[in-house]
């Protein structure tokens, strides 16, 4: 823990102390059981309200940046319960003041729903991070397709007397490739891996010497068939 969190739990204890030791001044001729539901409930509103300093809701290593999808509902939530929580303490103990297990039961009310909702707001949080993972996925079946194909290019840079239609029908895969779009259709990561595994074998066949340019002709042929066909492929 840096020099910064360690001062600010500091600050944040501190707080809490306050809070008590003038609940228990102030609140001296407070029934006894109703002063502690009164602390509990004050430290739950408080704790709520500086948690932030502590742990911040956002967390910049998370590429998926999940919290900002539940930002919104768990802002409502928390200044709902912290907005209807104070005004209830206020009414009860002053304006109407009723018996300790009627304000008990209140409370729990809120709480509860206090509790439901960061549920809600988690499980918000949750589905943004599964649409990220889903995406990523995505792309990352792409890239392997780039990946596969840059592959054979720079082994064909290193060898001489590569006919040009070779390496022109090499570039324009290449270049068709950057123009793909993500999909998270079954057939597509089907027709991906198939492209992968054509161009693995594709460049295996560079190994070969001499080149079988019929062998490596009909790789390039399934590589651009199987690409014109994942092309026509959109997400579900």
């Amino acid at each position: 823990m840096n020099v910064k969190k360690t001062l600010a739990l500091l600050l944040v204890l501190f707080g809490e102390v306050l809070l008590i030791i003038s609940f228990l001044y102030f609140g001296r001729n407070v029934q006894s059981d109703i002063l502690i539901l009164n602390i509990i409930v004050s430290s739950i509103i408080y704790g709520l309200f500086f948690i932030g300093i502590i742990i911040p809701w956002i967390d910049l290593k998370d590429n998926s940046q999940r919290q900002i999808g539940s930002i919104g509902i768990r802002e409502f939530v928390t200044y709902f319960y912290m907005l209807l929580a104070i005004a209830a303490m206020i009414i009860f103990n002053t304006v109407n003041p009723i018996n300790f297990t009627d304000q008990l039961i209140t409370h729990g009310i809120l709480f509860f729903l206090l509790l439901f909702g960061l549920f809600m707001a988690f499980s918000s949080s949750e589905q943004v991070k599964e649409v990220y993972e889903e995406e990523k996925q995505n792309r990352d079946c792409i890239d392997e397709m780039k990946k596969a194909t840059k592959e054979v290019q720079l082994k064909i840079d290193m060898m001489k007397d590569i006919p040009s239609d070779i390496i022109s029908r090499l570039n324009a895969l290449q270049e068709n490739l950057r123009f793909l779009s993500p999909c998270n259709n079954n057939d597509a990561f089907e027709l991906e891996n198939k492209f992968v595994d054509e161009m693995k074998t594709l460049n295996n066949y560079f190994f070969n010497i001499p080149l079988n340019f019929d062998n490596i002709d009909e790789n390039i042929r399934n590589c651009e068939r199987i690409f014109k066909e994942r092309k026509q492929v959109f997400s579900n």
